[in-house]
């Protein structure tokens, strides 16, 4: 998100990233995934920047990456100070697709959500957290992941493009039952007016979800990049300068 925000302020945006409540350097519970609250935080976020004399408030954009996709699109559908949004490698499942992916709901609901029953006990009674690991390390965790963690391997790992101070391998499996019940997709007819930019690699895990999105919203600007997975289009600089200028004649063009 860092490397968008500076690439759009060099185009011409006053941008705005931050570090959702439990990671990085923000305070919250530590390392929880939780849908409302992420969508919280960046309605805070939009609430902050309407409050500078800086802000064009006819004029506020929304940009979400992987998960945040998800997330920067209901708090655009929700929010009409947004007037555009853009989406890039948009991670995005519904509970029917991340079933068959489980190969059915009693397997989901005893490889998924038992671990975070068990944990919420163990909370209740001990004040304790409980954490995974959402990056494989080991051999024996590989065989228990899925696509987008195996492809976290080449993101996230020590010495890897990812690799930043404050990032940890563990997500606390607090609150992890909620990304099971969240849906962009129960959402999109909100967007209908909204103008749209979606760019995804051909080669991404993700894609499945990407392009059920483009054909569920008929976005204005749809760029499939060849020959790229989805963790390239975070951070390689051919992408990153490609994408930036297209997001920026994007929002130009859409609003006036």
């Amino acid at each position: 998100a860092g490397i968008y925000a500076e690439a759009l302020s060099k185009r011409g945006f006053m941008t705005i990233t931050f570090d959702p409540r439990g990671w990085g350097e923000s305070g919250g519970r530590p390392f929880v995934v939780h849908p409302d609250w992420q969508v919280r935080d960046c309605r805070n976020a939009v609430n902050y920047m309407m409050t500078l004399d800086e802000t064009d408030k006819d004029k506020v954009f929304n940009l979400g990456i992987c998960m945040g996709s998800g997330w920067a699109a209901y708090e655009t559908a929700f929010d009409t100070r947004i007037k555009a949004l853009a989406m890039i490698s948009p991670y995005l499942l519904d509970l029917n697709e991340l079933v068959d992916l489980m190969g059915g709901s009693d397997n989901l609901r005893a490889t998924l959500i038992a671990p975070t029953i068990q944990a919420a006990q163990s909370q209740f009674e001990s004040g304790e957290d409980f954490y995974i690991k959402p990056v494989p390390e080991t051999e024996e965790e590989m065989k228990m992941a899925d696509p987008i963690s195996i492809g976290m391997r080449d993101y996230y790992l020590p010495g890897k493009p990812g690799d930043v101070p404050n990032w940890k391998n563990k997500v606390s499996l607090i609150g992890t039952y909620t990304l099971y019940g969240f849906s962009i997709f129960n959402y999109t007819k909100l967007l209908e007016s909204t103008p749209i930019y979606v760019a995804y690699g051909d080669q991404a895990v993700s894609k499945g979800g990407a392009i059920r999105f483009v054909n569920e919203t008929n976005p204005e600007k749809v760029t499939v990049i060849e020959g790229q997975g989805h963790f390239d289009l975070y951070w390689k600089p051919e992408h990153v300068k490609k994408i930036s200028d297209e997001i920026s004649a994007f929002y130009k063009e859409y609003i006036k």
